[in-house]
């Protein structure tokens, strides 16, 4: 009668199999999850390129824009309140 200790040549090719095959499901996940993380930091690249081209046209924008009302206002005979001249 065989001890219930003993482990056969089977046993541990099976045990093997298993964990070869548990080994290949983290390593498709890993790799999954690299190309959700690859993407993630695309998107958000290109998002700050975007952010950061509208800051720059918000402050050319901000010194044009008086520069320009500036300069035209005398020409536009643009009305002076009152109470501005006090």
């Amino acid at each position: 009668m065989p001890d219930s200790n003993e482990v056969s040549h089977g046993d541990i090719y099976h045990k093997l199999g298993a964990l070869e095959g548990k080994l290949d499901a983290v390593i498709s996940s890993v790799s999954e999850k690299r190309s959700d993380i690859a993407d993630a930091f695309r998107r958000l690249s290109e998002l700050e390129r975007n952010v950061a081209k509208w800051a720059g046209v918000a402050v050319a924008a901000s010194i044009i824009i008086p520069m320009i009302v500036t300069a035209a206002g005398p020409k536009l005979h643009l009305a002076t309140p009152p109470e501005a001249l006090r």
